[in-house]
């Protein structure tokens, strides 16, 4: 056993270094997750101003919102899109038939991308949060990101739900390009849920993603709210018992039958 969990936390190292590799290749991509909210966030801040007083506050808000928003695709995808691209590429067979389990290569590459979501979202606020909040800001944002990483996890078990379904229906593309844009208008981050049908509400709350923008905001304004961090962590173990298990049965079935 010790062997087993040896070679385990190797495979998930190799995994992790080999899935940052790919990443250093394509700066940009890093470079548009720092940048993108202050466009998008300002963007839409100076088309408001036509209408309403934009505070800082608004602004802030509107900028937690979409970076939110970016990394939730982000970690909701990244599972499905390895799994598509090994099958795609003829190598998925290999990955089953060893002897380590694909849950170790999925959480190196979902790791990954939780830290460079994390390490992009620190270089995207700390100036915002400096400036806005001074060096209480710093303190606030430390918690955030805490938030963040907690919220991240539930968006894993989603992602393990929706990379089952690609490879059930054998098509990537239709599968995301369904299920990014319902996702994001069920986001909640971007706009006030208060004119949505209740039961459009609900929907926004039993997801990860609002109750993970609206406790990070709570937080950098310094009005904490407990319930709603239980709340967020209450979601992060359904989702990812969820994920973990739907998937669990879809490897089953694979390594039973074949792909």
């Amino acid at each position: 056993m010790k062997v087993n969990r040896s070679s385990s936390l190797d495979a998930l190292f190799a995994v992790m270094v080999n899935e940052l590799k790919i990443i250093s290749r394509e700066p940009g991509g890093l470079a548009l997750l720092i940048i993108l909210p202050y466009f998008i966030a300002g963007g839409m801040a100076f088309i408001a101003s036509f209408f309403v007083k934009v505070t800082s506050g608004v602004f802030i808000r509107q900028f937690i919102g979409f970076e939110v928003l970016m990394l939730s695709m982000i970690m909701m995808q990244t599972g499905a899109r390895f799994l598509w691209e090994e099958k795609r590429g003829g190598r998925l067979e290999f990955l089953l038939a060893s002897p380590i389990s694909m849950y170790v290569i999925l959480l190196g590459t979902s790791l990954v991308m939780i830290l460079v979501n994390v390490g992009a979202f620190t270089i995207a606020s700390l100036p915002l949060f400096y400036v806005e909040y001074g060096l209480i800001g710093a303190l606030r944002l430390a918690l955030a990101l805490l938030l963040l990483f907690i919220g991240l996890l539930p968006l894993y078990g989603i992602g393990l739900l929706i990379a089952g379904l690609v490879m059930r229906l054998n098509d990537a593309d239709s599968v995301t390009n369904v299920l990014t844009p319902i996702l994001t208008i069920l986001s909640g981050t971007t706009y006030p849920v208060y004119v949505l049908p209740w039961w459009i509400k609900e929907l926004i709350y039993a997801l990860p993603m609002y109750i993970t923008f609206y406790s990070m905001y709570l937080e950098s304004t310094g009005h904490e709210e407990p319930t709603i961090i239980i709340y967020l962590i209450t979601s992060a173990v359904i989702y990812l018992l969820l994920g973990m298990t739907s998937y669990a049965r879809l490897e089953r079935g694979f390594r039973s039958r074949g792909i």
